[in-house]
Parts: C-alpha cells; structure tokens; sequence
C-alpha cells in the first residue's frame, strides 16, 4: 500500500454539523465505498471532502482513479479531475479529464470522454452522459475497434464510425448512432442518419446481417439481405430473401435449436421463376416457370444415456437447383436418412430408414431404392479361456422403388476368432464365421440377357474360413525403429455362394485395393460374397522416429485358386492372380504428407489406378496437391438404366479417368495472404472444373478477399463462367459479399 491515509467510510461520513449527519444518516443507506489517497482534507463549512494523489474509490465493483477528487455533501456530487478512470464490473473503461458522478456513481457528466469496450473497441467524444450506469450518451462521438497507429496515434485508424450522437447501452447491449458517418482511411464513405449493432460482450443479436449483391447469366443481377432472429436462448431463425431478375424470387430460412438431450437444425427454401431442368437426359432443356425449393434438416437426441435417435434429410425440387441458386450441394446424390442407435458394453444395434435423390441427369429418380426399414445389431463376447472371442451379427432390410426390383432380406451370422503367437515369434489370426441369408424379391432378373421378370424366394449358407500370419521383424537403434513384416492369409469357403436369383443391391462399385487386400470378404454389402479359396499374400515396412514423423509402405496381391470370380471385369480381382495393389506413406516431418496408392496390373505392370497426395511447406506457405487416374475397360454388356440392380454380376463401362487437383496458401506480409487452387480433368481433351485465386488482407479490425473463380460445369441450367468477389469483414459490425463480375 502506498504510503498517507487509508480510511474506510460509508460515503465520507464526518459527523461534525446538523448537515453533515443529515448526510452521514443519507449517506449510511448508500452502498459501502473503500477510498485510497494520498492525502485527505475536510472543510466542514463548505461540506467538502479532497482527496488528492492516487486516488482510487471502489463502490458496486466499480473503481474510480483520479488525481484528485472531491465530495460535496450539499449537493451529493463527487468531481473527479486529472487523470480520470472509471472502471466497470464488465470490462470497459472510461477515461476523461473531468467528470462529475453522482447517485453512486451511477449518473453524471464527462468532459473529453474517451472508453475502452471490453473487446479492446473504442469509443470518445467531446462530451458525455451517464445514467443510471448503464447507459452512456456521447455527443460528436467516434468509434472504432482498430489499433491506433503506434508510430502516429494522431492518424486515422483504418475505418471509424463518427456520430452527432453514440448511445452505449449496457443493459439493452447495443450501440447507436445518429447522424453517423463512415470513415475508411479518414475518407467519408457512408452516411446513415441512424444506425445500430450489438455491443462487444454480445454473442447473439437480432437483426440484419450483410446484404450479398451480384450479377450473372443464370441469376442476372441478385441481391439478398439476411436478418437474423433470436427467439430465446436456444433458439433462432434466419431469413435469406433472394431477389433476382432472371430466375425469380427465392425465400430461404434456417432455424436452429438446442434442446437439454439434442440438438436442430432445418434449412429450406421456396422459389418462383426459374426454369428447372426438365431431368431427361435426352432433352436437357429447361423447363417452364414452376416453384422450386430445397430442405436440409438435421437433428440428434439422446434418448437415454444408452440410445439415441436422429435424421438428417435432404430433398430439392430438381437436379440443378442447388447449384444454380449456390447452396450447399453435398455430391451427385442427396440423401435422406432416420436412425436410432443402441449403444452397449459390447454391443450395438441400429434401425434406419434411407431414401436418395439423384443429382445427376443421367440417373433417374424412379430406380432409386427407399429402404425402410434397416436394422442390425452386432454383439461379441468375452474372450474365452483360450482367448477367443465370439460375435454374432443380425441385420434386415426392406428395399422399394417405384421402378425395379423390390427386396426383403434377413440375415444373421456368427464369427469366432482366435489371435495367438507361433513359434517363432510370428502372430496368427484364426478366423470361423457362418452367415445364413434369406430373400424375398419381386421384379428380379436371373441373367444380364433376362427379359422377364420374376419372384423369388430363396437364400444361403455360407461358411467361411481365414488364417491370417504376419511375422514382424523388429530393428532398434538410436534414431528410428524399422519395422519389416511378411503378410500372408489363406481363407476357404464353398465355392459358388452368389446365384443368379439373388439380386445385387449393395454389393455393387467395388474396386480391388490394398485396404481389402487381406480382408475375408472383400465384397462390400451382403448381397454378394467372397466365395471359393484364395492366398493374399504382402509386406509391409515402415520407419519409425518419434522426432522426425514416420514412413511406411506395403504391396500385396492375391491368388484364387478357381478361374470363376464374383467380381467384376475392371475390379482387378476377375482373373485368378490379381492385380498387384500398395501404398506409401511418407511423414517424415510436419511440414510434409505425402501418399501414394496404385494398382498394377499383374501381367506387364501396367498402371490401372494410381492416387497420390501431397501437402508441403510450413503455415505460411502451405501446398497441396492430389491427382487420381483410372485406366478404362471397354464395355462388355449393355444394361438398361432400369435393370442394372438386378441379376447376376453385371460388366459396364469403366471409363478412363485423369484429375488433378492444386492448391497453395501462402501469407505474403503481415497482413496479406495469397491462395490458388485449381481443379482439372484431362479425361476426353481436358476441362476445368474448377479454379480460382483470392486475395486477402487482413489486420485486427478489418479484412479484405478479392477472388476470381472459374467453374467448367455444365449441366441443365448451370453453365460455365467466371466470377469475380470481394468480400469486406467489419469487426463488430460484419461481412459484405459483393460479386463484382458474373460471366458465363
């Protein structure tokens, strides 16, 4: 404590005359203030109390620092002078050269006032007013929440508000303006005769957000202007009016909740004026005017602390109205799906329900299956007294569609597995399971070249056998530990185990991959099996430093010991001696990723699928890249759109596939940051998907993006074009998107 007086008192109470106990009795019912001074002076004729040198007064968890101040019992005014701080219990402070409070601190008049908010804006002003604490009115009032200049505090912050009048209001949370002006760089450029936003220590407010304007071929000019709704603290809604001179209106909403056990979001919109695409691929031109619109929603809640239920459900009037009204658009298909999950020790079941959307003008919508219901449940066991483990499996499945097969389907099975050591220091991995499969189907086809459609009642057995080896090779020194592991599997079952009158529903897409490599059932779904007996065969290697990252690879193949195969021509498993697949991975720092998968085609070694990754460069100048290719297989059968779920395994088109994509982030200055990205097919002479740079500034208070984007995709009423962007971000107040240029 420094040195002089330090007196506790309730409100400079000296009782010396009538008035000043009529003011000590006032004073008694007033909050307790602690004052700290250097010196105190009392003059009892004129009622006055001086405290001078460090003055500091606390009252209501506000602290008051002046160099001197002065208490007048008569009028219950205390004047504060040199050096004034004012203190709040939510972070801000006042600074002035004079101010005289009153009221507990609570009211009073500031001269020069000038007020740092709780998130380091600023206010001042030449005058101001303080009522009742919460609210205080500056007259020619500026704000800002940037830095000032440390070299020349005198300039102009980068952007400021100045106001006739600015109200801070504490209570309410908002700061207003009248007669207000905005000033980027000291040059005027907006004028408003009334303006609001929330205050710093707001996380969520009412009210408009920054609008979007732009203009383009598929839109023409569009304008929208958000505004923002909180209902109560847990929940709200925001409005996205869309207005366009091209393709209509659209009203577009989101609501958000949040629940003690769960949580809500629903997003959906409505429009009128556009031309959808008519969904025939044989005629993709637009349609007539008609309403339009999408809804996304999702939702998750605990029902109990062992089961949960949730959705999420995507749905749009037609295949291009996402992209050409730019919301979000998840892949070719847009999926809807109701779940609940039960969650146990060593169990877990789920019932579902999916229905899907296709996105993509060549599939039509009335072949895609809804399933409902789905459900299936695993369990597993304890290990047993020689460390086995047992797991039974359950599942079902209900499967429409307006056009094609439609299949019911249950199956169970059992899975015993056994991990022990050999002799010499190698690992096993046995493996027993049995699945048994039942189905009813109806409109089902028995053959590719099936002209008639039948139904069916039938099923399976299907007992299935692995060993799995592997024989790691352990080698330890002072830097790294290499690891070199031998791989081997055997697995036996029935040969056949995949007849024609089963249909094929999920078992469809696969492609021969290091990740299946080792795998009993390398078949996805339950619709098909692995049947027959094969050797799989690999190494695998890798380095390991807990200082430097690591790096790993492996290569494998496969052996069918029968010329018939369940898979498919192009999947690299149709001919007894697979394709040779492999990966690696190569981590030696943080500041490189690299991966590199292929297939090779087992005769001459030729590339049949080749994927590889790379992400480079420290934070401030960080690449990425990635490119795929897939080799073609010329079509063997020709199979109508409506009947390719169906039969026996069916050979279709794969086509030859090149892309490359590209992105680099680099940060220039302190506050400038470039980045590129580009997004390339060399398939069929070579198009761009999509490509683009932007350019940022960014500082403490304010942020600017410039971008160009090029986007090559075509389909319906969505045509290439080149779009340019800027995008200001206002500290406090929010983001304006403007599209400077449309071209398509």
């Amino acid at each position: 404590m420094r040195g002089g007086t330090f007196i506790t008192v309730l409100v400079f109470a000296v009782t010396v005359s009538s008035t000043a106990h009529a003011a000590l009795e006032s004073a008694s019912k007033s909050e307790p203030i602690l004052f700290q001074a250097d010196e105190v002076q009392y003059d009892q004729d004129l009622g006055l109390t001086v405290a001078k040198g460090n003055v500091e007064i606390t009252q209501n968890d506000q602290l008051l620092l002046a160099d001197t101040v002065t208490y007048n019992q008569r009028t219950d005014v205390v004047t504060a002078t040199g050096h004034v701080s004012l203190l709040q219990p939510t972070g801000e402070i006042i600074f002035a050269d004079y101010m005289e409070l009153h009221d507990n601190l609570r009211d009073g008049f500031i001269k020069d006032v000038r007020m740092l908010l709780s998130d380091r804006s600023r206010m001042a002003g030449n005058t101001a007013r303080r009522v009742d604490g919460n609210r205080t009115e500056l007259r020619r009032g500026v704000y800002s929440p940037c830095e000032l200049c440390k070299d020349d505090p005198t300039k102009p912050p980068v952007w400021q508000i100045k106001a006739e009048e600015i109200v801070h209001d504490r209570e309410a949370q908002t700061v207003e303006y009248h007669d207000a002006i905005m000033e980027f760089d000291g040059w005027p450029i907006f004028y408003t005769p009334y303006f609001s936003h929330p205050d710093p220590s707001v996380k969520r407010a009412s009210g408009f957000l920054p609008p979007t304007v732009g203009t383009g071929s598929s839109l023409g000019y569009h304008a929208t202007t958000p505004y923002f709704w909180v209902i109560d603290k847990d929940k709200d809604i925001t409005f996205r009016p869309l207005l366009t001179t091209s393709a209509g209106v659209v009203l577009d909403q989101e609501y958000r909740q949040a629940f003690g056990f769960g949580k809500l979001d629903l997003d959906g919109s409505v429009g009128y004026g556009g031309r959808p695409y008519s969904g025939n691929p044989d005629n993709p031109t637009p349609g007539a005017r008609t309403v339009r619109g999408h809804f996304f929603g999702t939702g998750l809640f605990d029902v109990n602390p062992d089961v949960r239920a949730g959705f999420n459900v995507q749905r749009a009037s037609d295949q291009t109205y996402l992209l050409r009204y730019h919301f979000p658009q998840p892949n070719n298909f847009l999926t809807s799906h109701v779940y609940a999950e039960d969650f146990g020790a060593r169990s877990y079941g789920n019932l579902s329900a999916y229905a899907f959307q296709s996105l993509n003008p060549t599939v039509g919508n009335s072949i895609q299956p809804i399933v409902a219901p789905a459900g299936s449940y695993n369990w597993i066991s304890q290990p047993d007294n020689i460390g086995g483990r047992l797991q039974i499996m359950g599942s079902m499945v209900n499967l429409e569609r307006r056009t094609g097969a439609e299949i019911r389907r249950a199956s169970g099975g059992t899975e015993w597995s056994l991990p022990f050591n050999g002799p010499l220091g190698d690992r096993f991995t046995l493996l027993l399971g049995t699945r048994i499969d039942g189905y009813n189907a109806d409109n089902v086809m028995w053959a590719a070249t099936d002209t008639t459609l039948h139904t069916e009642n039938t099923g399976r057995v299907f007992p299935q056998a692995a060993l799995l080896w592997r024989y790691p090779w352990v080698r330890h020194d002072a830097m790294a530990n290499e690891v070199i592991e031998p791989m081997a599997a055997f697995v036996a079952a029935p040969n056949g185990g995949n007849p024609g009158r089963i249909p094929n529903e999920d078992s469809q897409g696969f492609e021969f991959d290091e990740t299946s490599l080792f795998r009993p059932n390398r078949l996805p779904g339950y619709d098909r099996v692995d049947s027959g007996q094969r050797a799989d065969y690999g190494l695998h290697g890798g380095i390991y430093n807990t200082r430097y990252g690591s790096s790993s690879f492996l290569v494998g193949q496969s052996y069918r010991l029968q010329h018939q195969s369940p898979f498919t021509i192009g999947s690299g498993l149709e001919t007894p001696l697979s394709d040779i697949v492999g990966r690696t991975v190569i981590s030696p720092t943080d500041e490189l990723d690299f991966f590199y998968r292929f297939r090779l085609n087992k005769s001459d070694l030729a590339m049949r699928r080749q994927e590889t990754g790379l992400t480079a460069g420290p934070q401030n100048l960080r690449l990425s890249a990635s490119f795929i290719a897939f080799n073609g297989v010329p079509t063997l059968t020709q199979i109508p759109a409506n009947q390719i779920n169906f039969g026996t395994p069916i050979f279709t088109t794969i086509q030859s596939t090149d892309q490359v994509s590209v992105a680099l982030n680099a940060t220039l200055t302190r506050y400038w940051s470039i980045a590129l990205h580009d997004t390339r097919s060399f398939s069929g002479g070579g198009t761009t998907i999509n490509s683009g740079v932007a350019l940022t500034y960014r500082d403490d208070c304010f942020a600017i993006t410039s971008s160009i984007e090029q986007s090559g995709i075509r389909i319906g009423d969505v045509h290439p074009g080149v779009t340019m962007l800027l995008s200001f971000v206002f500290k406090n107040l929010g983001e304006l998107d403007v599209h400077a240029l449309s071209v398509e």
